[in-house]
């Protein structure tokens, strides 16, 4: 197995059962690994239930909005009566967790397709989309890896898994080994000439490096975790037997994550060289906060766009 694929793997264990809520049955994050493969419905239903993980989805979300022009999809437009404009526009958002990001955008689109490595916020992201009645033709996700060899990606290999008008991954990239397959990856999912790539993702933090940051997912992706190493998660890491962040071990979350941020030259390079033309990058004008669960670490994050070359 390769580097990138156990890397997945060890994502894919971690967001099927991740720091439950206090409340659980579970006592600690070890426990938690021998539960059952279902076990993780309930953090993926209620992860995001505390008032600075609200905080955190609604801040991520304002960014986006305000920033909606300046992604550069041809967005529809809705009135009451629904959609005015007949003209389709296809949204691809990897990583999608509970479908925070996904839904945010969904006023300007005409379909949301989510893909995750999780089963279990696969399956929030489609009971959350139940409930507000949102059909599965226009709003549903799916469990799958697109950095996956595509022969393995049946569920995700179809037509309709291609030929996107946008393609975001929102605060999930930095869990990505190989970042130059996964921009690749994304890219191929596009519309030739006209498909958006949007990333959202932190930017490296000096006063952290080497040491710790906390964040939530709470964007596309929407999981809530802490790290007990910016960046690298060597053997330091592996001695410290508590998190800085809160009373389990850091080793848990370090063991899924391959950076600990992007640099403004590191992801416009990756844009560029993947086929995107148009390459822009911006930060948003608010820190995140991440909460007492996670020291109230700050955090500030980007977003870069591109679009894919005709």
């Amino acid at each position: 197995m390769s580097e990138a694929a156990t890397l997945s793997e060890k994502n894919r264990q971690h967001w099927e059962c991740v720091l439950p809520p206090r409340s659980s049955s579970f006592s600690s994050f070890a426990a938690c690994w021998q539960a059952p493969a279902d076990a993780d419905s309930e953090f993926a239903s209620s992860y995001d239930e505390k008032a600075w993980a609200k905080d955190l989805v609604r801040d991520i979300a304002a960014g986006v909005i305000q920033h909606r022009a300046w992604i550069g999809v041809d967005w529809v437009t809705k009135d009451k009566s629904g959609l005015s404009s007949e003209r389709e526009v296809r949204m691809l958002d990897y990583a999608c967790g509970p479908g925070n990001i996904a839904s945010t955008l969904f006023p300007y689109v005409t379909q949301v397709r989510g893909v995750d490595l999780s089963s279990g916020m696969v399956q929030e992201f489609n009971r959350r989309a139940a409930a507000l009645d949102f059909s599965p033709d226009r709003f549903h996700a799916w469990q799958g890896d697109l950095l996956a060899d595509p022969a393995t990606q049946s569920a995700i290999g179809g037509e309709e898994f291609f030929g996107f008008d946008l393609v975001t991954c929102s605060m999930a990239f930095h869990h990505i080994e190989n970042s130059e397959l996964a921009c690749e990856r994304f890219v191929e999912r596009l519309k030739p000439g006209t498909g958006v790539l949007c990333i959202i993702d932190l930017v490296p933090d000096g006063s952290h490096h080497g040491h710790g940051h906390g964040h939530g997912h709470g964007h596309g992706h929407g999981h809530g975790h802490a790290h007990g190493k910016a960046q690298g998660h060597g053997a330091e890491a592996a001695d410290n037997k508590q998190s800085p962040w809160g009373a389990y071990p850091a080793q848990a979350s370090d063991s899924t994550i391959a950076h600990g941020g992007f640099t403004k030259e590191r992801m416009e390079s990756l844009l560029k060289a993947s086929g995107c033309e148009d390459v822009k990058y911006l930060e948003l004008d608010k820190e995140l906060a991440f909460g007492p669960d996670f020291a109230n670490v700050k955090r500030r994050a980007f977003m870069v766009r591109g679009r894919r070359a005709g």
